[in-house]
């Protein structure tokens, strides 16, 4: 059953909930997968071996080290390759030439040129968004390229900014420069990596650092490569006066004078100042949420300026920040508008990797463990931005450990899971190419090949779960935490579901579903509310976990509404007892009943509703260096919901382990009832509908 608003009264009293959401863009809809590799190896270029490794098995994406023709964080330099803690020191930051960076910009030319011709079909470089390197006292490093700044106009550099780059570091409020990653200029206290030189995280609000930044990024795309990884994307809290001027009408534009006289105590004639945060169990106050915001749309402001300097030279230029890891706030409003967002999920009690953990508890007693990263596929989907998800994983962190290690298994695994969550997203494999070739040919071509599978859809799903990732502004992470919880614990009852930004939050969209959660929760806007009462009035079940919201997004208080009898509510989420509690009137919502924990599914249906494809994956196939032999899951029984009144057509299986193949169904009380004979890795039904 989904739940149909029978009068337009309700929707039409909420319309004013519809018009805020304008940031969920009703006409998205999904593309297919990609396939990924990230290399920070130093030999690439002027390296025809190089060129032929590539050549063997391209991925979609190549995200190469800092091979530029300038590097964000000293300038051009000799050294290539590698991240911001690579190439700190030595003969690698020594200063080249212009007739040397000439050199090296041809070279990269032929080099993007030839990785091209090989089947990348996207070079992407490293950059970074706030990073530099040397000291400004005694001017060496980034300083020592800004001396001798106008010997390079020839590169198409903008006149040399009049601000010293001592002056475009982030502030802390007391006005001291911003320590990053333990390097404090203002006291010498070094970066590793760099020493003698130091680290520094400059504003992405200085027009000095942004004019530079800029130049990097026109250069990346003058020779060849298709846009730009983007590190420390996320890395802005700064209190200089770049920062509190920009304020001023970032907070004017979502308030008026009396809301900022009665809800920041401030008078609107004077400036308001950037807050700090609260103390150690202190509630936030309305200017820190504020403040949040703001660093956030900077970081967008600064990514869009980015991509505009790459499309001064290339139509399209692809821009990869990474930052997404812990803050779906930062996803859903810096990243968006961007093509790509990494997650970089280093550390995990099993590592990170996807695939099955056999976990010893004590002597020869094991549980097992399925890591997975479904929760951040879907939850970039659900932001309906445009922008995907590429995952970067470990098996384990900083060192790896052979059991946690993926293999040609969960290395096929990653990409399906990419597949099955995501919409245009992939999996990070490492530059492996004899150890990965298969993996990175099978599952490219299958995504290539079966583009269609991938293709203009929009998630179909039973059940809908609030996933707000501004409750992060607020401090409340129980929330973040709960919907992982709750992400891991539907997929592994075999639950079609789909994540609710805030904008989604709306009657039309909680009207597709039979069940919303709403789990931990302390914060929302009054039509939120409404558009959850309107729900329940309408029939639909509503969860509500750890209560419903007391405050709205200014911090006042609300009325919470009556949810009739329809409503469930919970303090804590019943891990073990979820199934038990979504049937407790009867409703099927186990789609892969007795398939056991190992078997995951996600499903996208046509807006026409003219098909249905069903992603079928196993988490069972096992991590590590020598893995047991994967044994194929067989006769799978799937019962499928399906639209009202739609008649089946045809189901047909595809997978990059089996043959193509069409299996006999049967339709029983709305349902959909059909047996996948064999699961290796990950099979797609798509199920033709009219």
């Amino acid at each position: 059953m989904r739940i149909r608003f029978a009068l337009v009264a309700v929707i039409g009293g909420l319309i004013a909930m519809t018009q805020a959401a304008q940031a969920y863009d009703p006409e998205w809809r999904s593309t297919p997968p990609v396939t990924y590799v990230l290399d920070y190896g130093q030999g690439h270029i002027s390296n025809p071996d190089y060129i032929a490794s590539v050549a063997g098995s391209p991925p979609t994406i190549l995200h190469l080290g800092k091979d530029l023709v300038m590097s964000h964080n000293w300038g051009p330099i000799q050294g290539v390759g590698g991240e911001n803690v690579a190439g700190g020191r030595g003969d690698a930051i020594r200063r080249l030439s212009p007739a040397e960076t000439w050199e090296r910009y041809h070279a990269l030319e032929e080099m993007v040129d030839n990785l091209h011709a090989a089947g990348v079909k996207y070079v992407m470089p490293y950059i970074c968004s706030v990073t530099v390197g040397g000291h400004h006292v005694r001017r060496t490093g980034f300083w020592e390229f800004y001396d001798h700044w106008d010997e390079y106009l020839e590169f198409g550099l903008p006149p040399r900014p009049e601000l010293d780059p001592a002056d475009w570091v982030q502030r802390l409020p007391d006005g001291t420069m911003k320590p990053t990653y333990g390097s404090k200029p203002d006291v010498d206290e070094f970066y590793p990596g760099y020493e003698p030189n130091l680290r520094y995280a400059m504003c992405v609000n200085n027009p000095g650092w942004r004019t530079w930044l800029d130049a990097v990024v026109r250069l990346v795309a003058e020779v060849g490569y298709d846009g730009a990884f983007v590190d420390n994307g996320s890395t802005q809290q700064c209190y200089c006066r770049f920062c509190e001027e920009k304020y001023q009408g970032f907070l004017r534009s979502r308030y008026t004078d009396a809301q900022i006289r009665e809800l920041f105590d401030a008078d609107p004639r004077e400036a308001v100042p950037l807050t700090v945060p609260p103390a150690g169990g202190e509630p936030p106050t309305l200017g820190w949420v504020e403040s949040q915001r703001f660093w956030r749309e900077s970081i967008y402001d600064h990514q869009q300026a980015i991509k505009r300097a790459g499309e001064e030279v290339n139509d399209r230029f692809i821009l990869f920040p990474n930052g997404g890891h812990n803050r779906p706030e930062t996803v859903k409003q810096s990243y968006r508008d961007t093509d790509y967002v990494m997650y970089e999920l280093s550390a995990g009690d099993y590592g990170t990797n996807p695939g099955l953990v056999r976990a010893q508890i004590v002597d020869d007693i094991f549980m097992n463990v399925r890591n997975n990263n479904i929760w951040e596929y879907k939850y970039t989907q659900a932001t309906r931005e445009g922008v995907s998800a590429l995952i970067l994983t470990r098996g384990g962190y900083p060192s790896e450990k052979p059991a946690w290690v993926l293999n040609d298994y969960t290395a096929a695994l990653g990409n399906a899971e990419a597949a099955a969550f995501g919409s245009g997203s992939g999996f990070l494999l490492r530059p492996r190419w004899d150890m990965y070739e298969g993996v990175l040919n099978t599952y490219r071509r299958f995504f290539e090949e079966n583009a269609g599978l991938y293709t203009g859809l929009v998630p179909y799903a039973q059940v809908g779960l609030a996933a707000f990732g501004e409750q992060t502004f607020y401090s409340n992470r129980a929330h973040t935490a709960a919907v992982e919880q709750l992400v891991d614990e539907l997929t592994a009852q075999h639950v079609l579901f789909d994540l609710l930004t805030e904008e989604a939050f709306t009657p039309e969209n909680l009207a597709r579903f039979d069940t919303v959660i709403l789990p931990n929760v302390d914060y929302v806007t009054p039509w939120q509310l409404a558009a959850l009462a309107a729900y329940a009035d309408a029939g639909g079940r509503v969860i509500v976990i750890g209560g419903l919201p007391e405050q709205d997004m200014q911090l006042r208080p609300l009325d919470a509404p009556g949810l009739g009898t329809g409503c469930v509510e919970l303090d804590t989420i019943p891990l073990g007892q979820l199934m038990a509690l979504l049937r407790g009137d009867g409703r099927e919502l186990d789609v892969a009943a007795g398939a056991g924990e190992g078997v995951r599914l996600n499903s996208f249906i046509a807006p026409d509703e003219s098909r249905i494809t069903l992603h079928v994956l196993n988490y069972d196939a096992p991590l590590g260096s020598e893995p047991p032999e994967l044994v194929a899951k067989e006769n799978l029984a799937l019962s499928v919901p399906l639209p009202d009144g739609a008649a089946v057509t045809a189901v047909v299986a595809y997978s990059p382990d089996w043959p193509t193949q069409d299996l006999p169904y049967q339709v029983a009380d709305g349902r959909l009832q059909v047996t996948l004979p064999a699961l290796r890795i990950y099979s797609v039904l798509q199920i033709g509908l009219q």
